[in-house]
């Protein structure tokens, strides 16, 4: 009898750690997944960025898109976001870079922290570099595009 109960008890310890260390596994591989994608989509970003072109930017936002650049500021859709970015190139802000800190998806929403940088334009042999805290919220829509719904950020030096 007791050898029963030991063998009954032993095999909801093994299936039970199998289980875990699958649903570990699993988890693992969709954290991945998450932040590859949150990475293809911030190279897009920066490359569009970085080549000067606020147009294609602001394409990659919602028409119902929010912004706020930390500035106490709410932007509000495709129009508003492109006029922001386009004074930051105007200004000379080039060599921008996103790198996820971490991401998570929930069906056709990716949610995204990460750090942001940049450099502004050269001033007496200075080229000033700032950086901060990024939050991006992306929807897949309807034709398979993720769009940008939420960006918001802060400059931490």
């Amino acid at each position: 009898m007791n050898m029963t109960f030991d063998f009954k008890r032993n095999l909801q310890t093994v299936i039970t750690t199998v289980f875990v260390v699958f649903s570990s596994f699993a988890y693992a591989e969709t954290v991945v997944e998450d932040n590859v994608l949150a990475e293809k989509l911030n190279q897009n970003w920066n490359a569009l960025f970085n080549k000067g072109d606020a147009k294609a930017v602001a394409q990659l936002y919602s028409e119902t898109a929010i912004l706020s650049p930390g500035n106490g500021q709410v932007l509000k859709g495709q129009t508003e976001v492109e006029t922001l970015f386009q004074s930051y190139v105007d200004g000379g802000v080039h060599n921008h870079a996103i790198e996820v800190v971490d991401s998570y998806r929930d069906g056709n929403t990716l949610y995204q922290v990460s750090n942001w940088s940049a450099s502004g334009q050269e001033a007496g042999g200075v080229t000033p570099t700032f950086g901060g805290v990024v939050t991006l919220i992306s929807k897949l829509n309807e034709q398979g595009e993720w769009k940008l719904q939420l960006h918001s950020w802060n400059v931490a030096n």
